[in-house]
């Protein structure tokens, strides 16, 4: 008889894997099931229904504009404005409560978005849907799950001096590596605006939308 592989867990690591993302994946999690919230309530929820038709509405009409610089300064204040709400969370105790409340309406509101140019534009919007809207938005999705993290670890900190007995601890190198990192999410959100008006710039074309 031949024998099986046995797979060891602990050789790969993967248990600790886990553990050491843990926040991260929980964050992938919620993120899905805002999608998958977002997608099914769609066609009995007018209000959301009305805000993804305005924002697809918004959004054609600033990429038939020709002005380079209003393209990307629209897209990157839009991106920016969601991590800057991650930022203001972390930098106080309730980010833990706040970064994946954050997290569950974006994947509601992609998931809504995504839902919406299907059913209004059919094969054309699955078309638009996965060569437009689904790249940088997945870029920026990733992006926000690194956001919150970081925001999540901070106002951990931030909560801990709040607890009996905690030992006193300068924050401030904490925090200025906290702004590094945010920095860095800021440029990578910046790469997101480029990207999206660069896939509109040689696809949008091709829909009459």
């Amino acid at each position: 008889m031949r024998k099986g592989i046995i797979v060891n867990l602990k050789k790969f690591k993967l248990l600790d894997y886990v553990n050491i993302n843990k926040i991260f994946i929980i964050l992938s999690l919620l993120f899905t099931v805002g999608i998958f919230i977002g997608s099914t309530i769609l066609s009995s929820n007018d209000l959301i229904s009305d805000f993804a038709k305005k924002f697809f509405t918004n959004f054609i009409e600033l990429h038939k504009a020709t002005n380079f610089i209003k393209k990307l300064f629209f897209c990157f204040l839009r991106y920016l404005i969601i991590l800057i709400l991650y930022f203001l969370s972390g930098s106080g105790t309730l980010g833990v409560v706040l970064c994946p409340y954050i997290i569950i309406w974006q994947g509601i509101f992609l998931g809504s978005l995504i839902s919406y140019v299907y059913g209004t534009y059919g094969i054309s919007g699955i078309a638009f849907n996965a060569i437009i809207l689904i790249p940088p938005m997945t870029i920026f999705a990733i992006c926000s799950f690194f956001a919150a993290r970081y925001s999540i670890n901070f106002s951990l900190q931030i909560a801990k001096l709040t607890l009996p007995r905690s030992r006193p601890v300068n924050l401030f190198y904490d925090f200025k590596n906290y702004c590094n990192k945010y920095v860095i999410l800021f440029l990578i959100t910046l790469l997101c605006s480029v990207i999206e008006i660069v896939l509109n710039l040689l696809f949008f074309n091709f829909f009459s939308y």
